[in-house]
């Protein structure tokens, strides 16, 4: 892969500014910096911005201008490559993640890495079911790598036992998701700063080892099984400080996600919501994830 080490260490570094311009990526509006633009090699992909705002890498102009924004030309090499997005009072910091092609996983693995077959979709809404066109390859040096203000790369990559690299299937609205999401619970009074992970990403091959349903959404790299733990404890805390942790505060954290995919106002960022109590390995989570169509399961009382 190839890395631009110094442009790397500003991204991790670069937290939300009080000023950060609304860049459109895949129809989505995001707002904060740093960011992710997940691209296949050689692709094309407009980025809908405000004239005046200049899209640069390593210095350089990255891509030309068009109307509405600027068209990127991806690099035809996988690997991190750092944007920076800047003109008028803000800036916003996007790392370009360019993925292998799906096409190089052979016999159910990538460079070595158990990938499995590819998920099997769904007949009867294939625009909801496209399988990843690529991966990106992680090294052990980009865990810290920050995706967003609040999410790291190392939260989203699947637990199967391995070496580097490891591959991993993302998709921005997830990440567009899960920041909005944070910021409904911070508002809610949760002072925290990111969210617990059960799951993310799951190669198919480690979904079918845990005995899930060979069409989870975690094989499309748009989901996450997630909880609130401002006390660093590995748990759900008590949202609702009643005293215990238990399917109350299940509850309380799925329907604020509920309310928030409600409001978005933005269909890509509509998906599921799974209720998940304690068990003897994990205490209780949230599913949520960006299928574009709502999903609701798992038991409330």
């Amino acid at each position: 892969m190839r890395f631009v080490i110094c442009m790397i260490m500003i991204c991790c570094c670069t937290q939300a500014r009080a000023e950060v311009p609304v860049v459109q990526m895949r129809g989505l509006a995001v707002d904060f910096s740093p960011a992710v633009l997940v691209a296949s090699p050689g692709e094309r992909v407009h980025l809908g911005m405000e004239s005046g705002l200049e899209l640069s890498m390593a210095g350089a102009p990255a891509g030309v201008r068009e109307a509405g924004g600027w068209l990127l030309q991806v690099p035809a090499e996988p690997g991190l490559y750092p944007l920076r997005v800047s003109g008028g009072a803000g800036e916003m910091h996007i790392n370009l993640l360019v993925t292998v092609p799906a096409t190089a996983v052979v016999d159910g693995r990538l460079n070595g890495y158990r990938m499995g077959p590819a998920p099997p979709g769904n007949p009867r809404l294939p625009q909801f079911y496209s399988p990843p066109a690529g991966f990106i390859e992680v090294t052990e040096d980009m865990l810290d790598l920050q995706l967003t203000p609040h999410f790291q790369l190392r939260q989203f990559l699947c637990k199967q036992r391995s070496g580097y690299p490891k591959y991993l299937a993302l998709r921005e609205s997830l990440l567009v998701l899960l920041e909005g999401l944070l910021g409904a619970v911070r508002e809610r009074g949760y002072a925290v700063e990111t969210f617990g992970v059960i799951s993310a990403y799951r190669t198919p091959w480690y979904n079918r080892k845990i005995g899930n349903v060979a069409n989870s959404r975690h094989v499309y790299g748009d989901a996450m099984d997630l909880f609130v733990d401002a006390d660093g404890d590995g748990r759900m805390d008590d949202l609702n400080r009643d005293g215990r942790r238990d399917k109350a505060d299940v509850e309380l954290l799925a329907g604020i996600a509920e309310a928030y995919m409600a409001g978005s106002g933005e269909q890509r960022l509509h998906g599921g919501v799974g209720r998940y109590r304690k068990n003897a390995r994990h205490g209780g989570f949230v599913h949520v994830d960006t299928r574009g169509f709502s999903a609701r399961w798992g038991a409330s009382q």
